[in-house]
């Protein structure tokens, strides 16, 4: 981050080069693994990175703050780390990795949902040339998975490959992380290095559920 001023790298043995591993703390740079609280997590759990430089200043070498926002700068910097907004796991050899940001976790009934894992997944069905993984409200769970699907040409897009989506999650990962809303698009709003732009799928204050053609596949999540 261009807040921190320094990076952790994962070129120091034992290394991980098949993960999304990105290094270990290492001398000035500090890392915590926290909850919402900002108590340190266990080993092993998801929590937001926070970092801190060791010594006396722990803002040395970081950013002075953001223009114009000491509000801002100050909520970053509560209780003496900098809070990264990405949400990582400590392995138990101390190498962090990486899992998503925390603006793409999803919240759903207690758990957490990297949006970006169930993209992966999604990715690899042969049906779906791009896709974006969202939260939406639910009313019992507190919010829930929708996929936002862009079909391969020629492909129908249909509740039947909605269904088929679903399903393929389900086979490959936890339940509760299969989408319960699909919805077809014919293109996502990307930037000019084709990231997606999430917050550009749906005008602020729509409720995509209610979008036409939203497709509810809740039922077929069930616990095995």
């Amino acid at each position: 981050m261009t807040e921190t001023g320094r990076v952790f790298a994962d070129n120091f043995e034992p290394r991980q080069v098949t993960t999304r591993a990105f290094g270990r703390p290492r001398e000035v740079l500090e890392a915590k693994v926290a909850d919402d609280d900002d108590c340190e997590v266990a080993s092993g759990a998801e929590g937001e990175l926070l970092v801190r430089c060791a010594g006396p200043d722990p803002r040395h070498g970081f950013f002075s703050g953001y223009l114009k926002n000491r509000e801002a700068t100050e909520e970053a910097w509560r209780g003496g780390w900098f809070h990264t907004g990405d949400v990582v796991r400590r392995m138990d050899d101390g190498m962090l990795v990486f899992v998503d940001r925390k603006k793409n976790i999803i919240r759903r009934s207690g758990e957490n949902i990297a949006a970006a894992e169930v993209e992966a997944v999604l990715l690899a069905h042969e049906a779906v040339k791009q896709v974006a993984v969202l939260a939406v409200s639910d009313e019992v769970r507190e919010e829930e998975v929708m996929a936002c699907v862009v079909p391969m040409p020629g492909v129908a897009a249909d509740e039947s490959l909605g269904a088929a989506l679903t399903d393929w999650c389900l086979a490959r990962l936890a339940y509760y992380k299969a989408p319960g809303w699909v919805i077809f698009v014919d293109a996502l709003p990307t930037t000019g290095t084709q990231k997606i732009q999430k917050a550009q799928i749906f005008p602020c204050g729509e409720d995509p559920r209610r979008r036409p053609g939203a497709i509810d596949l809740r039922d077929r999540k069930r616990r095995i």
